[in-house]
């Protein structure tokens, strides 16, 4: 019967374990998932910026934003604080330093996902075979056989 008890003890343990575990993987899943949409659309705002700057320093195209002119057509040579005033107008919404912050953060939370669900994986494991012993062990006791 000590047996029984210590076997339910562990499966105990391992089942609260279990249930934090999954409450972290929610959690970091959620931050991840959050993350990435804004990581992603930083880096269509970056892919736009980066064509219009392309476009710019070609200097064949006039390139305007809201009309304002910031290069003529076939302006030659194009200096780069053009390109990148234009840019910069042409792809208001990109920010330098929240894509590389987001780029950082979905690192960390992939990261964190990934160990939880290792986490959940094996404590599932590990709660089966538990659950198997407690059965053998409770039959062993006649206690399921009441």
């Amino acid at each position: 019967m000590a047996i029984t008890a210590a076997a339910l003890g562990s499966l105990l343990t391992t089942q609260a374990d279990y249930n934090y575990y999954i409450q972290q993987q929610i959690f970091w899943t959620n931050k991840y998932d959050a993350n990435s949409a804004k990581l992603e659309e930083q880096v269509k705002y970056e892919t736009k910026w980066e064509s219009a700057f392309d476009k710019a320093m070609d200097g064949e195209k006039e390139c305007k934003v809201r009309g304002q002119v910031f290069v003529q057509k076939d302006a030659g040579t194009v200096s780069e604080a053009q390109a990148r005033r234009y840019a910069d107008a042409a792809a208001s919404q990109y920010n330098e330093e929240l894509s590389l912050e987001l780029a950082d953060l979905d690192i960390e939370y992939d990261t964190m996902k990934t160990m939880y669900d290792t986490l959940v994986q094996e404590l599932q494991g590990q709660k089966d075979s538990q659950k198997t012993l407690v059965g053998t062990c409770a039959q062993d006791t006649g206690l399921l056989n009441q």
